[in-house]
């Protein structure tokens, strides 16, 4: 886990100081995409030579759902209450503060 972690920093830390060309950044973006697939691939070779997850990918897939639908239900309930209080009363006041001004100027 720490290696990962290590290099995880040193790899931004030297993207922090070393700028990458257009042809670079393409190449660097290539090569990630190559990675990332690997990686599935032999994470799914892995699972799938598991008997003990696929007999039990139902349940999981069940919990994953449910996980999903539960972190999408609470992030749009906590954006409708932030938005709430913070959004709207503050068009509401300028909205209160215009209709004033709009009053005076008549």
């Amino acid at each position: 886990m720490s290696q990962i972690l290590i290099a995880l920093v040193l790899g931004a830390i030297i993207g922090y100081f070393v700028k990458l060309s257009d042809k670079g950044t393409k190449i660097n973006g290539r090569l990630q995409q190559i990675g990332v697939i690997f990686l599935l691939f032999s994470m799914g070779v892995s699972i799938g030579a598991d008997s003990d997850i696929i007999k039990n990918l139902p349940t999981i897939g069940l919990k994953a759902f449910l996980f999903a639908v539960g972190t999408i239900a609470c992030s749009i309930f906590t954006v409708y209450i932030l938005s709430e209080k913070f959004l709207l009363n503050k068009s509401k006041g300028k909205s209160k503060e215009l209709k004033e001004e709009v009053e005076e100027s008549i």
